[in-house]
């Protein structure tokens, strides 16, 4: 009697298990409406072959959404607000975007900030290296600028993306390079979203929120799933003496709305700033290619980005009484840019390379 008790109850955990699995996989409905997409889309649908089968990617995306969106939800129950210290000034020089100040500076489809503090300088994300040569556009740009790799005292990388980590050789192999081979970091600490390697080093993978000098912090990784894989991102808070706090992000595929609640949570300091690229690519201009729009935070592949999205996006920054908003131009469009502008005026700032942002 007891064996047959204890066959049902592994019977109806396995048929537990199984209701749930099934609960997460994509409807019907979603999957005919896929097809319908990849059929007039057919630049979409060979893109989405390369990578596998599109049933299994889309039951796949389903489950990473819920499990994405379980950790979000544990996250955020766990953590406190986080005394982090404060700094008298904060400057951020673009090293790498997709705008310059002069000719003399190479612009790419890429994202690299210098950040300073009182007494802290960090090197924020690498660049792409389209072209994979030595110097990089990072490395000619640092030496125009007369910035050093010796006064650099840690780096931070937002996301294990090619634009981030200095081309798609590193990305594939989980590290990193600011150049087109890994030189001498010298035990620079390093702080990554997933774990990454790198000759001579050991960069920390911290997945929760970490004060990593006075007065700044990562906001610990937030996942995003897409419909190709799963993003782990982090961005950097800096709480500015009189201001508040300044957050600098890479790409934000965590979306604003999410970096913005995470903010809430961990900082009794006002949100001053945002500050980096933000993925707002709604049209296929200037360095905004058709690959874009198959990334868009919060979007299915075969679904556009709109006004009204910006426009929401907007909204939630100005009632959170946001002063400085700086842009991208390596991941956004011109008409995001345009609409933030529009929006934020004297506080909106272009991200470019070579021109300095100061607050304090």
């Amino acid at each position: 009697m007891k064996s047959v008790i204890l066959s049902l109850l592994v019977l109806i955990c396995f048929l537990n298990a199984f209701s749930q699995q099934d609960q997460y996989k994509a409807t019907q409905a979603e999957i005919d409406r896929m097809h319908q997409e990849l059929k007039a889309d057919t630049m979409l649908a060979k893109f989405i072959s390369w990578h596998g089968d599109a049933e299994s990617m889309y039951h796949a995306y389903k489950k990473n959404l819920h499990l994405a969106d379980s950790i979000w939800k544990a996250d955020q129950a766990s953590l406190s607000v986080m005394d982090i210290g404060e700094t008298e000034k904060l400057e951020i020089i673009p090293l790498i975007d997709w705008f310059t100040a002069s000719d003399s500076l190479q612009g790419e489809n890429g994202l690299a900030y210098l950040i300073k503090t009182d007494d802290t300088t960090i090197l924020f994300d690498l660049g792409l290296n389209p072209k994979t040569k030595h110097p990089s556009p990072l490395l000619h740009n640092m030496e125009k600028l007369g910035v050093s790799i010796n006064e650099i005292d840690m780096m931070v990388i937002s996301h294990n993306h090619p634009d981030h980590v200095g081309g798609p050789k590193w990305s594939m192999e989980n590290t990193f390079s600011l150049s087109n081979y890994q030189m001498e970091l010298q035990n620079m600490p390093v702080y990554v979203p997933k774990p990454m390697t790198y000759p001579g080093l050991h960069p920390q993978y911290i997945p929760k929120p970490t004060k990593i000098a006075k007065g700044v912090a990562t906001i610990g990784i937030i996942h995003k799933p897409i419909f190709l894989n799963d993003i782990a991102e982090q961005a950097l808070a800096v709480n500015v003496k009189g201001k508040g706090i300044v957050l600098i992000s890479g790409c934000g595929h965590q979306s604003i709305e999410k970096i913005v609640q995470r903010t809430d949570l961990l900082f009794e300091e006002p949100l001053y700033g945002m500050l980096g690229g933000f993925h707002f690519p709604m049209e296929e201009k200037r360095n905004i290619t058709w690959i874009y729009k198959y990334f868009v935070v919060d979007k299915m592949p075969w679904e556009r980005l709109s006004d009204q999205d910006v426009q929401y996006n907007i909204e939630l920054l100005k009632n959170k009484g946001v002063k400085c908003i700086g842009f991208s131009g390596h991941d956004s469009c011109d008409r995001s840019l345009k609409l933030f502008e529009l929006a934020f005026g004297k506080g909106f700032r272009k991200m470019t390379v070579g021109q300095s942002i100061v607050l304090k």
